[in-house]
């Protein structure tokens, strides 16, 4: 039941059009900081931080601090092939 549980959570991660766009971006790129997704998707801070926290949790994403900035990346590759499957949608 846990695995279960466990896919629940990431696809509730995956439910929703800002998170897809930082997952495609973050596949694209590698790793950005935040500063540099908030620039590309044009949305808040506050909205950014959120989002990453949700995929955070949800064990997609993790980030390194280089100085004052964190870098955020994808933690498995095949996040990354579900991503390009969505933009084959």
């Amino acid at each position: 039941m846990e695995k279960y549980e466990r896919a629940a959570e990431v696809f509730k991660a995956f439910g929703d059009p800002t998170r897809l766009m930082i997952l495609k971006l973050l596949a694209e790129n590698g790793s950005m900081c935040v500063c540099k997704i908030i620039e590309e998707l044009k949305k808040p801070q506050p909205t950014i931080s959120h989002h990453l926290n949700i995929l955070k949790k949800a064990g997609i994403v993790r980030a390194r601090k280089e100085g004052t900035w964190n870098f955020y990346y994808i933690t498995n590759d095949k996040v990354k092939e579900i991503i390009k499957l969505v933009d084959e949608l």
